[in-house]
């Protein structure tokens, strides 16, 4: 029950834990260049935290951008600067993971599969110690492997019922809106089902991520 309890008091995505690197720093203060837009362009979304993976999603044909779900390496932030001049309503993910007999490891030893992707965004100036520096959106949890190969779109609400923070401690609105109001940088991560963030990897067989459109409104 212990071990359960300090699981759950950090289930989104703190950094308490396996991560690739000693030093995990903040990402860095960049201003998109129109407020309230999501670039799709692979070179405006970064991959962070991440081993063996490449700065930037690569373009893809059938969509904006993708990236492979690494064998010898693992990949947990995929993120893009944001800016909400005016509070927005929603956002609208639609993505596609192409695969071939994958196999998906989630990297944090206390985590448990299925291999998870949520939708998240981060305050502007977050130090990753701040639990109200990141929001994830729950109801967007897609199980690796559940609908592989197929378009899905996830459109959630920013209501704060349907978001949790880093240690996902209870429905705080003021919390979420002052966040929100603020908001930095927004995209998607890679974990299980209790450390969203905590990355994925694959031990055998291919998978890769295809964003096809992302936005708000």
């Amino acid at each position: 029950m212990a071990v359960m309890l300090a699981i759950l008091i950090c289930l989104p995505g703190c950094f308490d834990s396996v991560f690739p690197y000693d030093d995990i720093f903040p990402p860095p203060d960049i201003r998109p260049s129109q407020p309230n837009v999501v670039s799709v362009n692979p070179q405006d979304w970064y991959i962070f935290y991440s081993a063996r993976m490449p700065h930037h999603p690569s373009p893809n044909v059938q969509g904006a951008w993708s990236f492979a779900f690494p064998t010898a390496g693992q990949v947990h932030y995929i993120q893009t600067p944001f800016n909400a001049a005016t509070v927005p309503h929603s956002v609208h993910v639609t993505f596609r993971v192409d695969s071939a007999g994958p196999q998906y490891e989630v990297i944090d030893p206390n985590d448990i599969l299925p291999a998870s992707i949520h939708i998240f965004f981060e305050q502007r100036n977050d130090d990753l110690s701040n639990p109200n520096g990141r929001w994830w959106a729950d109801t967007s949890r897609y199980n690796l492997g559940s609908r592989d190969n197929q378009t899905i779109t996830i459109i959630v609400p920013f209501d704060p019922s349907q978001w949790s923070n880093v240690y996902d401690d209870g429905y705080d609105p003021a919390s979420f809106y002052a966040a929100l109001r603020n908001v930095g940088w927004i995209g998607v991560t890679c974990g299980g089902q209790y450390f969203w963030g905590h990355g994925v990897a694959l031990s055998g067989g291919a998978a890769s991520y295809v964003l096809v459109d992302f936005y708000v409104d």
